[in-house]
């Protein structure tokens, strides 16, 4: 049974209620800034921050419950009674873990997990695209992919849908064993392990362990859907219980690209070969999103439908149509022939390195340059600099007609870009300053950096500059 009523999910909590056991929550929140009247509000205790202490205003804003480890922390209504249902426990975030788990446990649905150190969120589209045309799918909207969006994405869930399409990251050990616990993976898909978050590992084998964690906590019915260019990704693999799928480039798999074609920034293409006990059969695959990096994104989306029994022409079909996400490689086509390649998200890298190539095969228009608007890649740990001056010498090589480098790291590295034009800002506002000014017609714009470098503003100002098309 599906707990839907505060008696129920009490139940699924391990924690006793004050009040009304058939009252039906809205929703979840753990944001009392983000909460919808009727939601059940979950009082997260952090490392840097309680919201018990925000119980009040989400009370305030028409909170239907609270969940608390603290029941001080509810203030009192009429009669000196809980001025809304309360459910004590032990643990806040537990028990909102507890609850999602519970409730997947309760649907009949297929859950696909996808994790990989990059091309998670593209990745997890690509794949919802792919397999709607075939289930009715959920899927985790944005990047909800920690110990808190995963199980908030999971309380989505409605008996409707067939198949779970999560995203799940990780930046310390032992977050994606617990994941696995939560979501029980009836498929697993691993992009790549390269070197993000490094700050929290002492090498990349332990990045690899770390993502190892949610195929080894899967059951032995399950499927892993696996990289099988990258090295770390087949060492896995090789430890797993269950069934493995492979997608490659490099060396042949069960799912292996050839011929991949960039069609300027307008998209791509590449071929397909699924090989099957069966025999083989090919396909031709066109998705508007450039580089060879989402060409891995879109066969591990298609790893996974093709498991799931879906026919690859179709799935093909519907990837065609699916645009690239906000700031996650998405091409602004501005006025005077300015193009922007808007990939300010996130970045590591090995997500870097994918996008300079990029920059280095697009051609900009008359009189234009390739531009790299370049960031800081944080959470790198002890080999930060050298990552960035590698970072630094590539965009070079590649032909790029100016580097603006942003942050602290960055510009340290521009001495590794020998004669390249340069320049180096300390914040985003200054680099969106310097390039509102310096951008010319016809350039090719590639933006790039960390999420805590804020690279949007230099997008923003690009935009109102030259407008769009």
């Amino acid at each position: 049974m599906t707990p839907r009523t505060l008696g129920e999910m009490a139940a699924a909590m391990k924690g006793a209620l004050t009040g009304d056991p058939s009252a039906l929550p809205a929703g979840h929140s753990i944001d009392s800034r983000t909460l919808k009247p009727g939601d059940l509000f979950y009082a997260i205790k952090g490392p840097r921050h309680d919201a018990h202490r925000f119980v009040p205003d989400a009370i305030a804003r028409g909170a239907g419950g609270a969940v608390v480890a603290d029941a001080a922390a509810v203030p009192a209504g009429p009669g000196g009674r809980p001025a809304v249902p309360v459910i004590v426990v032990a643990d806040t975030l537990r028990a909102l873990q507890d609850l999602a788990a519970a409730v997947r446990r309760s649907l009949p649905v297929k859950v696909v997990g996808i994790t990989g150190s990059s091309g998670k969120t593209t990745t997890k589209e690509m794949t919802r695209r792919a397999l709607e045309t075939s289930f009715v799918v959920h899927a985790s909207k944005g990047n909800l992919n920690n110990l808190f969006g995963c199980p908030l994405s999971l309380l989505e869930l409605e008996p409707r849908h067939q198949v779970s399409v999560l995203e799940m990251g990780m930046s310390y050990p032992g977050e994606l064993a617990r994941l696995a616990e939560i979501a029980d993976p009836d498929i697993g898909v691993l992009t790549n392990v390269s070197g993000a978050h490094m700050a929290h590992f002492a090498s990349l084998e332990e990045v690899a362990d770390a993502k190892g964690e949610l195929f080894a906590g899967m059951r032995a019915s399950s499927t892993g859907v696996f990289n099988n260019d990258d090295e770390r990704c087949r060492r896995i693999m090789g430890r797993f219980g269950g069934y493995a799928v492979t997608f490659g480039i490099e060396r042949p798999s069960d799912l292996t690209g050839s011929d991949y074609r960039m069609e300027g920034l307008d998209g791509a293409s590449f071929e397909v070969r699924a090989a099957h006990a069966a025999g083989s059969r090919r396909l031709r695959v066109r998705t508007r999103f450039v580089g060879l990096h989402h060409a891995y994104n879109a066969l591990a989306a298609l790893g996974a439908g093709f498991m799931l029994g879906i026919d690859l022409e179709a799935m093909a079909s519907r990837l065609e149509d699916l645009d690239p996400l906000g700031m996650r490689g998405r091409v602004l086509k501005l006025g005077q022939g300015v193009r922007v390649l808007d990939d300010c998200y996130n970045s590591n890298p090995a997500a870097m390195r994918s996008a300079a190539r990029v920059l280095a095969q697009a051609e900009p228009r008359s009189g234009g340059r390739r531009v790299a608007v370049f960031g800081d890649m944080l959470e790198l740990g002890a080999g930060e600099r050298e990552a960035h001056a590698a970072i630094a010498r590539e965009l070079a090589e590649g032909g790029a007609g100016l580097v603006v480098a942003v942050g602290t790291l960055a510009p340290e590295a521009l001495g590794e870009a020998g004669s390249t034009p340069s320049r180096g800002f300390a914040s985003a506002e200054e680099a969106a300053g310097f390039m509102a000014g310096e951008a010319r017609p016809g350039d090719v714009v590639l933006v790039k950096g960390s999420r805590g470098v804020g690279l949007e503003k230099v997008v923003a100002a690009l935009v109102e500059r030259f407008g769009e098309e």
